[in-house]
C-alpha cells in the first residue's frame, strides 16, 4: 500500500505540470491568433499565469480553470495587457484586446 502512495506522490506533480505545459501553450497559441487577427503585434511570445483554481466544467468534470496575462501593441512602442481564459485546454476567451485597439 505504500508503494501507492510513494507513486501517486511522484506522480502527481508530474501530471500537474504536463497539464501546465499544455494549458500554457494553448493560451499562447490563442494570444497569438487574437493579436494576428486584431492587427496587432504579440509582444514576448509569452503568456504569464495569474490565477489558478479548481473548476466544474460544462460536463460536470473537475478541470482547473486558468488565466493568463499576455501583452500586445499595436504600433510597436505602446503595450497593453490582454487576458485569456481556460479551462483544462480549451479557451473560453480573451479580454482587453480590443479596448486598447479601439
Amino acid at each position: 500500500m505504500l508503494d501507492y502512495f510513494v507513486l501517486a506522490v511522484l506522480l502527481l506533480p508530474a501530471a500537474f505540470w504536463w497539464s501546465s505545459f499544455h494549458a500554457r501553450e494553448a493560451a499562447r497559441r490563442a494570444a497569438r491568433r487574437h493579436c494576428e487577427a486584431q492587427g496587432a503585434q504579440f509582444l514576448d511570445d509569452s503568456v504569464a499565469l495569474t490565477r489558478l483554481r479548481v473548476q466544474r466544467e460544462v460536463t460536470g468534470r473537475l478541470a482547473f480553470y486558468r488565466e493568463y496575462r499576455f501583452e500586445f501593441s499595436n504600433d510597436g512602442e505602446d503595450r497593453f495587457a490582454g487576458q485569456i481564459r481556460l479551462i483544462g485546454r480549451r479557451v473560453l476567451g480573451v479580454d482587453g484586446l480590443w479596448q486598447a485597439l479601439h
